[in-house]
């Protein structure tokens, strides 16, 4: 849909695939047919000459550890994502991020540590962003490393059963007020 801006990542990937130090292909997983309402992948990808752009398509959830294990990166160039959870299963398999920076991908991602944020609609910077993920391997290990400790440390059963029992704690542990 127009709100994930797929057309803004395909034409940024445009901008700087040229530049990469290797092959890169741009592999966009999700969507089902006929739910786009701005112009479709396949125009942007004629449209830019991105040819090594490919509408992998949805895929059930039990097949996303193996579409991580084969990425490089997740990038999600939503403007109006509440949360972001692709960006947390693609950091827990130890992938950094490239997300713009509000609402939801703002709090998951550690800009310059875990991944990229760039600003809403920016394309020369999610260009940029792509450039360096591609070409700088050391440093998009690094964050995915980091990606990876980070969403276990936040997300993981442990880690929300733990703050679930501190609020529940601090709650019952409260004075109550009696109204009479």
């Amino acid at each position: 849909t127009s709100v994930k801006r797929i057309r803004l990542l395909i034409t940024a990937y445009a901008l700087v695939r040229e530049s990469f130090n290797k092959p890169a292909p741009l592999v966009l997983v999700g969507g089902f047919p006929g739910e786009w309402e701005d112009e479709h992948p396949f125009e942007t990808i004629e449209r830019t000459g991105a040819r090594d752009v490919f509408l992998a398509g949805w895929h059930s959830h039990e097949e996303l550890s193996d579409i991580f294990a084969a990425s490089d990166v997740v990038i999600l160039p939503s403007v109006r994502e509440q949360f972001g959870q692709v960006l947390v299963e693609g950091m827990a398999c130890g992938l950094p991020a490239i997300a713009v920076n509000a609402y939801g991908p703002s709090e998951i991602i550690d800009d310059g540590q875990t991944g990229w944020l760039i600003p809403p609609d920016d394309e020369r910077a999610l260009a940029d962003a792509l450039l360096e993920a591609v070409n700088d391997d050391g440093m998009r290990r690094q964050r995915g490393v980091a990606a990876y400790t980070a969403v276990r440390a936040r997300y993981s059963w442990p880690s929300l059963g733990e703050k679930l029992a501190r609020i529940s704690y601090t709650h019952l542990t409260l004075p109550t007020k009696r109204i009479v």
